[in-house]
């Protein structure tokens, strides 16, 4: 049996010598590898687009959400309505999926007159994006 000291300068040696290696970009040599994977690079480098958009007119408003070229398949997406004194609240949040596009798309029905609203989404692949801010007028009779 080794000495626990040797054995311990031995497995620290090694160690470090693998670290060596893998800060190079090198990869220790593996055993009935039958893939390689490339290491550098950014995979995710598209950019995702969130749009917002107002459609319709008086009472009937609805708001359009739209993402495109996201990355992953599932995407968290809230939809903030913004008061004139910048106060913030959620309206609308939900979990979409991706089509085979990398796209997304729903629509929110009756959206009150007089509001600023903004789009803001989530990913782990894509992380924050957010959209313009949409502004709803609303005439003297409040429609």
């Amino acid at each position: 049996m080794k000495n626990s000291l040797s054995w311990r300068l031995f497995v620290l040696v090694a160690g470090t010598l693998l670290a060596l290696l893998a800060g190079m970009g090198l990869a220790a040599p593996a055993v009935a590898s039958p893939v390689q994977v490339a290491t550098s690079g950014n995979h995710y480098d598209r950019g995702a687009d969130l749009y917002l958009e107002a459609k319709g007119e008086g009472r009937h408003v609805d708001l359009k959400v739209r993402g495109e070229n996201y990355d992953a398949k599932w995407v968290y997406v809230k939809v903030v309505q913004i008061n004139h004194h910048g106060r913030e609240r959620v309206i609308d949040h939900r979990e979409v999926r991706t089509d085979k596009d990398d796209d997304f798309r729903y629509q929110i029905r009756n959206a009150s007159c007089g509001y600023e609203y903004k789009a803001i989404s989530y990913s782990k692949k894509d992380g924050w994006e957010q959209s313009g801010r949409v502004w709803i007028k609303c005439d003297r009779d409040r429609h």
